[in-house]
Formats: structure tokens, sequence, C-alpha cells
């Protein structure tokens, strides 16, 4: 049974999504109906060898699932899943450069414009993707290439199944990507442009020192945040990257507040009168007060989600041990 499901997962993955549940419902029912007939001829369970031949004769999960896609044109049903996942894999890895390349600029201290300008080109971008990708797969299909995969896979190596977890959509993951990445953008510039985050207080504060010696450190921090979006939006059935996420991003910005909080001026006057100065002397001991809240309650999560990482990892070993 444990092949069968794993069966089911693969084809599930090459399936169109509106369509996946009823499908691999009506696969399961079928395959069970089949498995039950051979059992009830022979007088005795399948074994893991006569289970393989059965999913065998029904193709690779990528045949499989090409009979319920419509027609494509110029890419044949067999290969269509392939090329859908290729392409969507080269838009992914584009996007993320296009993404590397505006943090590269703005950390390098340019206006917020120039900065998201290799955003902006993304569509010219992933037009170009998209016709190469199409290309090598029409040409795949022009000079008769085959993907045997009929004689060739074993559903013995089929992947370990993966628990179901409520997860985020595909547009969801896409929106928090640009949404994370226009904020990071926006973020590293303004700390060389205070007025992009202060507006007009920026005639009036600054922000101290301390934030541009940290520079690097909100560098990788914005980096963090869109590689792991973008790593969950390459493999959806991650399900512990959000919880290493939170990790990796904690750590970081437990160093960042670290020197935050050890650092007397967060803020400075751009007026050193007497009176402005008192003022941002009592503004600094709120931020102070602030972030020592933002790292009691990062430390917190910190610790959940590394109970929850090494619980789930004890509970893998101990489910091993109890099958052996």
């Amino acid at each position: 049974m444990d092949m069968i499901e794993r069966y089911l997962q693969a084809v599930k993955f090459a399936l169109p999504e509106a369509q996946r549940d009823d499908i691999v419902k009506e696969l399961r029912d079928s395959i069970l109906s089949q498995v039950e007939e051979q059992e009830g001829s022979l007088g005795r369970p399948l074994t893991e060898g006569e289970t393989a031949e059965l999913l065998k004769r029904l193709g690779s999960p990528f045949q499989l699932a090409s009979r319920y896609r419509k027609q494509q044109f110029l890419v044949s049903p067999t290969l269509f899943p392939i090329y859908w996942k290729v392409l969507k894999a080269a838009l992914g890895i584009a996007l993320l450069v296009s993404a590397a390349g505006c943090i590269a600029i703005a950390a390098a201290g340019k206006p917020i414009w120039e900065s998201l300008r290799g955003l902006l080109q993304f569509p010219n971008l992933a037009i170009t993707v998209f016709a190469w990708v199409t290309l090598v797969f029409v040409g795949m299909e022009f000079f008769g290439a085959k993907f045997q995969c009929t004689e060739r896979w074993d559903p013995r190596a089929l992947p370990p199944l993966v628990k179901d977890a409520p997860r985020k959509s595909r547009f969801e993951l896409i929106a928090e990507l640009l949404i994370e990445l226009v904020l990071g953008v926006w973020w590293l510039t303004g700390l060389h442009y205070n007025y992009l985050i202060m507006g007009p207080g920026a005639n009036y504060l600054n922000f101290g020192p301390v934030w541009l010696q940290l520079y690097p450190l909100f560098v990788a921090l914005v980096c963090i945040d869109v590689g792991f979006t973008a790593a969950q939006l390459y493999r959806p059935q991650w399900t512990s990257g959000a919880r290493i996420s939170v990790v990796v991003k904690g750590a970081v910005g437990l160093v960042v507040l670290y020197f935050l909080l050890n650092a007397p001026d967060l803020m400075v006057p751009v007026n050193p009168t007497a009176q402005w100065q008192n003022l941002v002397h009592n503004l600094n001991r709120a931020l102070h007060l602030g972030l020592t809240v933002a790292f009691i309650v990062i430390v917190v999560n910190i610790g959940i989600s590394l109970v929850k990482l090494i619980g789930k990892r004890i509970g893998r070993a101990h489910q091993a041990i109890v099958g052996s």
C-alpha cells in the first residue's frame, strides 16, 4: 500500500492543480480494485515485486498524468508536465536573479528607482526564458526525442510520502516574494537616503551611525527573507522551510538587536539644540525598550521552532526504529 500511495503522490505532483484530488481518488479506486482482483486470483497478498509490476503497467507517474491533460500545442502531453516544471523552475531562478540584482544595487547605496529597475525589467527576462525553454522542448519533439520511462523507471525508487500540511498557495508566495523584495530594497536604500523612510521627519532626525555599521547584516536579512520564500515557491513540499527560516532569520536578527541595544544613539537630531537632544534622548530610550521586547519575542520564537524541528526529527527516528 505504501508503494501505491507513493505512486499516487508522484502522479498528483504532475496533474493539473484544479483536478488533482478527484483524479487521484479515481486512480486510487482503480488501482486498489486491480490489486484486490489479483490477490483474489492468487489467494494471497501481492508481494512488493508484483505491486511494482502492476504500477509499471500503468506507466510512469508523468505518463499517467499526461493522459489527464488537454492536448498541448507544440509540446506533447507526455513531455508537457516535465516542460511545465522546467519552465516554472527557470522563471523562478530568473526572478531570484533579478531580486539578487535589486538587492545588490540597493546595498551599493543607489537610489530606490535604480534598485528596482531590474525588477521592472523582469517581464522582458521572463519572455526570453519562456522562449528558450519552449524552443528546447519543441526541438526535442521535432527531432523525436523520447523518454523511455516505462522501461526504466522503478516504482520502488519513488520518493517517500510527504504528509499534507497547510501551506500558502503559489499566488500568495509570489505576492509575498515581491513584497519582501520591494520592502527590502526600500529599507536598504532608505538607510542611505533617510527621507525615504522618515519622510519629512528626515529634516529633524537621522539614523545613528550604528545602522550603517550593521548594513551588511541588513543585506543578509533581506537575502535570507527572499531566499527562503523563493525556496518555498520552488519546493512547496518543503514543510520544514518556514521553521528553519524563523531560526535563521531570528539568529541574524538577534545579532542585529544585540548591537542596536548596545548603541547609545539609535537616532540623532539634525538640529543639535538642547531641546532636540532631550527629545531624541527620550526617543532612544523608548526605542531601546521596544528592541528589548523584540529580542525576547525572537528568542521565544526561535525556541519554539527549534523544539518543533527537533521533535519532528525524533518522531521520524522513532518511526524508523519501530518500523524496522
